[in-house]
């Protein structure tokens, strides 16, 4: 989950982040960052209509409060600080609703027969890591920057293995032929998200 919306700074961070954010490289990689993570939300969708999977349900969200997230801390950088403390206070309740539901799609599932589709979760698995490796990569070289920036870049290398998780889902869910590796799997992902939005 990225929390590139001016939290903490305790560390002197705020002039950082305006400088790094003037710097056409670093807008241009958190934009590219934002692009993959809400295509990657449009991937999820279609996974979960098609297959019903609960894990990818919460990691798509996932996806989307990334997306959210950075794309809120890059409009708001150089805004006034009571302007970005509201923004933080307003995105921090939206990624914790986001969360409540990722739970409580979990929770449903637990009392639903339907056992998910498993390639697909198994493709989405990769591609959601290949997405947040590929994020880490191009932000490897900003990571000693501003604290934004390097929260985005911890959050997309911890999200893969979260990917990992739904990958390795989908393969036990071959192998019992129920729908429990996913509801672990997708608990699992509901819960870090909350923790990750508080």
């Amino acid at each position: 989950m990225s929390e590139v919306v001016m939290a903490g700074c305790e560390d002197g961070c705020g002039a950082k982040a305006v400088e790094a954010a003037n710097t056409p490289e670093y807008v241009r990689v958190l934009w590219l960052v934002v692009a993959m993570n809400a295509a990657m939300f449009v991937v999820g969708v279609v996974v979960t209509a098609t297959g019903g999977s609960v894990s990818v349900r919460s990691d798509l969200l996932d996806f989307l409060g990334d997306a959210l997230a950075t794309g809120i801390g890059l409009l708001l950088v150089g805004k006034a600080a009571g302007i970005r403390a509201a923004a933080s206070l307003w995105q921090g309740l939206a990624l914790g609703a986001l969360g409540l539901f990722a739970l409580g799609s979990a929770i449903l599932r637990v009392f639903s027969g339907d056992v998910p589709e498993p390639f697909g979760m198994g493709l989405y698995g990769i591609l959601g890591f290949a997405v947040n490796v590929g994020a880490a990569l191009l932000l490897l070289k900003h990571r000693k920057g501003d604290a934004s920036v390097r929260a985005v870049w911890l959050y997309s290398r911890n999200d893969a293995i979260g990917n990992i998780a739904v990958l390795a889902a989908s393969g036990l869910v071959v192998v019992t032929a129920t729908r429990w590796p996913d509801v672990v799997v997708g608990f699992g992902i509901a819960l870090l998200f909350l923790h990750s939005a508080t």
